[in-house]
């Protein structure tokens, strides 16, 4: 019974290796390409977690852009893409302060001082 039992077991995995061939490839993986799909990585999720912030999702809909569809929009991009805006954001300036916001913070301390010395 055991010896019927294992011809059988013997012959199915014969028919299965024939019928489903493994084929497989390696290949060297380089590093600048591990760095690159890492970063691009990073930075779709920072663009989806700029889209999520209330703020940003406000702004979408007043331009007429639902955050859903901003979100696929980002999942759409090539990774070179999404590196190039992320690095966009990240050269903006901190709190959105201008030439002007710092002419009228001079022009404050400067009339501050004008009147404290007078």
């Amino acid at each position: 019974m055991k010896n019927i039992f294992i011809r059988y077991i013997c012959r199915m995995l014969i028919v299965c290796m024939a019928a489903f061939p493994f084929s497989t490839y390696a290949g060297m993986v380089g590093t600048d390409q591990v760095v690159t799909a890492a970063q691009s990585q990073g930075a779709r999720e920072q663009l989806r977690d700029l889209i999520g912030r209330s703020e940003v999702r406000d702004q979408l809909r007043s331009y007429g852009i639902s955050p859903t569809a901003a979100q696929a929009r980002v999942g759409a991009m090539t990774d070179a893409e999404v590196v190039s805006l992320a690095g966009q954001i990240d050269s903006l300036p901190a709190g959105g302060a201008s030439g002007w916001a710092i002419a009228a913070g001079l022009l404050v301390i400067g009339l501050i001082w004008y009147y404290w010395v007078k």
